[in-house]
């Protein structure tokens, strides 16, 4: 059986044709969303225990003064390992300021023109929440900060995974100066499990999440084993 076109994919060259800023209108995406769900959360794929991992960047850390500029949501499949790119967003958002001095310009190699050019967050609502209503158990690394960015917008995540963040940090045992473990930063979780592998954290929201979830299927194998 051929391999079903992943959401990411189909997005990809959905977009690339002349459509309106979204790219799809309300019912073809409707009826996409219908299909995917159908494809994707068979009763084969939920016994692999699908969840989602989000990733977003930002130009600040206040959720309600600073913007968010890229989201990007993977899900991964817990039994199995398999991660699938589903959204790869970058946006702007109305009545918010951001300037080359912003610290993800400075880190990453995200182009500020293409910020500044790229479509209002809330064209991608609907979208957005429509995975988020899926039933899927949703996480990032360090939920909070990501969580309430999108919470300060009004966005529902009503399934909830653990944060790895949380789970990795009496596992990887790292002090601060006064003897308490730290929250380990996602370079440290990704070296402590791939130590073999060249990973420099790239601060772009698909490529992130794609790295994070595979620390969350590390660490779901060692808390497995325990």
């Amino acid at each position: 059986m051929a391999k079903a076109q992943s959401y990411y994919d189909w997005e990809h060259s959905f977009r690339s044709k002349p459509k309106n800023t979204l790219g799809i209108s309300e019912n073809n995406f409707r009826n996409f969303l219908k299909n995917w769900e159908e494809e994707n959360l068979s009763i084969e794929r939920v016994e692999k225990n699908i969840i989602f991992i989000l990733d977003i960047e930002t130009t600040g850390l206040d959720p309600y003064y600073a913007m968010i500029c890229e989201i990007g949501l993977c899900f991964l499949e817990l039994d199995t390992g398999v991660i699938e790119p589903i959204l790869n967003i970058t946006c702007q958002e109305e009545n918010k300021e951001f300037s080359f001095d912003s610290w993800i310009f400075q880190n990453s190699d995200l182009d500020i023109e293409d910020v500044k050019n790229a479509p209002f967050l809330n064209e991608f609502r609907e979208e957005l929440q429509g995975f988020f209503n899926m039933k899927i158990p949703c996480t990032a690394y360090n939920q909070n900060f990501d969580f309430s960015f999108l919470k300060a917008r009004n966005f529902q995540i009503p399934t909830k995974f653990w944060d790895p963040m949380h789970k990795l940090t009496s596992i990887l045992k790292i002090r601060r100066y006064n003897g308490s473990y730290k929250w380990p930063s996602v370079q440290e979780a990704y070296d402590y499990f791939f130590p073999k592998e060249r990973y420099v954290e790239r601060h772009r929201a698909l490529d992130d999440a794609k790295h994070e979830a595979k620390i969350v299927y590390a660490t779901y194998l060692y808390l497995k084993e325990k």
